[in-house]
């Protein structure tokens, strides 16, 4: 069975390296409450090999409003002068066409602080 592939999807996917870690502005678009909309900062957690070869990841939107709440909301400390913070019920798959712009890349102690609290989130 052969793959489908998207035009600006498979165009995307060539011009933007998307490892796990890596964080963009991401257009989530019109949005549903208590969706998050609208272009913000997303930390992509899907796995590296995936994005390579996938038209989609997997992104953790960030907000700066509310406080941490362990392990719904992970503080991220400063993301473009702002104090942000991962907000894991808001966790989706995106399009590559809707990565507007590259931001950084996460540390890896914050990466083990989401990782720990991804496992306790979607755990059993």
């Amino acid at each position: 069975m052969g793959r489908r592939r998207s035009g600006r999807a498979a165009q995307a996917r060539v011009r933007v390296v998307t490892a796990r870690g890596s964080l963009f502005w991401i257009n989530l678009g019109d949005s549903s409450p208590p969706e998050f909309g609208k272009t913000r900062p997303g930390l992509v957690v899907s796995n590296t090999a995936h994005n390579e070869v996938l038209d989609s990841v997997v992104v953790v939107p960030l907000s700066t409003i509310g406080d941490e709440v362990w392990p719904l909301r992970i503080s991220t400390g400063d993301v473009r002068g702002k104090t942000s913070f991962a907000v894991l019920p808001g966790i989706r798959q995106v399009s590559k066409v809707r990565l507007a712009g590259f931001i950084g890349v996460a540390s890896s102690p914050f990466m083990e602080r989401l990782d720990a609290a991804m496992a306790l989130y979607l755990g059993d």
